[in-house]
């Protein structure tokens, strides 16, 4: 094999080795779908929503186990210095005639019993609520509302998860789109500024013209540092937000930029209250407070329990076991004076929960209709800033005819060019922003097909 063949070789190799190793800290390039479902799962809010629906089924098991009886055993053991039961089987007078014989006879009659110094207790107690006054079944549904609420909260949280991530991701798309209106820009300038050189050289205008193109130009790079420097950060803010602080991710910048008239999505404002989670949540809110009443009102009702026990004891010599039923009745008397002001209270809080109820909901229709009127009035700006692109671009173009023919100044043709630039940005910020209160329309509406 000649030298070439095996440089060739190696050549392959060493390609294919490349290949397989990959770039060593590659960017991750993330579309929108893809950055709402990594915020979804790694994003803290999402965690806590989840915990906390995990917390309020622990309690709604909590609450479901005190329907059960309440079961307990128990074991002890003792062992008495000295007897714990002693009994004289006859009189001072008769013993007193004993002891006597004793003395006559040599005996050691005392006449005394004594027994019981150690011993053995086994017991199991099992003890079930038959009525407490309906506590027990206002705290087991107060325990799934909670686990209602919760789970209306994900929803919540999610809505809040992705309008925040879609304004993030939004953000880093303008200003990505903003430096390529400023590169294309700065392309113009240097075409403007050849012409200013040429016009210059030929004698027909001054330094100056050259002079404020170069100006503009060093605007525009600075410009498009700042520009860098913030799409830089709100990359990174945006990760953090997904839990993906350590890794280094960008935007698709290809948009959907084809806007469709809001109209289509209008829906009745009262209507869509109804949809609305919050809603719901106000109402789990009201029920909350009628249950809580209740439970004020059942701390002043009797309380029936009834139960067994079977024991065991060796106390003498032989194990001995009894079964023992009881009854008990709980009559709270002194809760008539003292527990009737809770439940008022509670009685007092159930109507502000009413109220609440009805304010919020006022709030929330509110809340959608200006919804409507921000969709509305950035679909609007979105068709003004496309007529305003066909505008300053034609202007641009007169302008710069005009200043070649020595028709115009720079001053003129600079001006038309910012209005260009501004044109560019604002269809961007527009377009950002229509989609945005979009996505915001539709989840204050109760659709969740952003």
């Amino acid at each position: 094999m000649n030298f070439k063949n095996k440089l060739g070789c190696r050549l392959t190799a060493l390609a294919f080795c490349c290949l397989l190793a990959g770039p060593a800290d590659s960017q991750r390039i993330m579309t929108l779908k893809e950055c709402i479902a990594a915020a979804r799962v790694g994003n803290t809010a999402a965690k806590d929503a989840k915990n906390n629906l995990l917390t309020a089924k622990e309690q709604q098991k909590y609450a479901r186990s005190k329907y059960f009886p309440m079961v307990g055993v128990s074991a002890s053991h003792f062992q008495s210095s000295d007897y714990l039961v002693k009994a004289q089987l006859f009189s001072d007078d008769f013993r007193e005639a004993l002891q006597e014989i004793d003395k006559l006879i040599d005996m050691n009659f005392v006449g005394e019993l004594h027994f019981i110094k150690n011993g053995t207790l086994l017991g199991l107690t099992a003890l079930e609520p038959v009525y407490t006054g309906g506590r027990l079944t206002s705290y087991n549904k107060l325990a799934d509302l909670q686990v209602d609420a919760r789970q209306k909260l994900i929803s919540v949280t999610d809505d809040q998860i992705v309008q925040t991530t879609q304004f993030l991701y939004y953000k880093i798309v303008e200003l990505h789109d903003l430096d390529k209106t400023f590169g294309s820009i700065e392309e113009e300038l240097k075409s403007i500024h050849q012409d200013a050189v040429n016009i210059y050289e030929n004698g027909i205008v001054n330094k100056n013209d050259v002079l404020s193109v170069e100006l503009m130009q060093d605007q525009m790079s600075a410009l498009r540092i700042k520009t860098a420097n913030a799409c830089r950060l709100l990359r990174r803010a945006l990760a953090k937000y997904m839990g993906m602080a350590n890794e280094d991710i960008d935007v698709d910048t290809q948009i959907d930029a084809n806007i469709s008239d809001p109209e289509t999505l209008r829906v009745n404002p009262l209507e869509a209250t109804l949809n609305r989670t919050e809603t719901q949540l106000l109402d789990i809110w009201v029920k909350k407070s009628q249950l809580e009443s209740k439970i004020a009102k059942a701390s002043m009702l009797p309380i029936l329990l009834v139960g067994g026990s079977l024991n065991y004891s060796k106390i003498l010599n032989n194990w001995q076991g009894k079964a023992i039923a009881f009854a008990t009745l709980q009559i709270p008397i002194s809760s008539f004076w003292s527990e009737r002001h809770e439940y008022k209270r509670m009685k007092i809080e159930e109507q502000k929960a009413l109220d609440f109820r009805q304010d919020k909901r006022e709030i929330i229709t509110l809340q959608i209709m200006d919804a409507w009127d921000n969709m509305e009035s950035t679909y609007k700006q979105t068709q003004i800033a496309e007529k305003s692109i066909v505008r300053a671009e034609e202007n641009l173009r007169i302008q710069r005819e005009y200043y070649r023919n020595g028709l115009t100044n720079m001053s003129i043709l600079l001006d038309a060019q910012r209005q260009y630039q501004t044109a560019l940005t604002q269809r961007t910020t527009a377009i950002s922003e229509y989609l945005q209160a979009k996505t915001k329309y539709l989840i204050l509406t109760g659709r969740r097909n952003y």
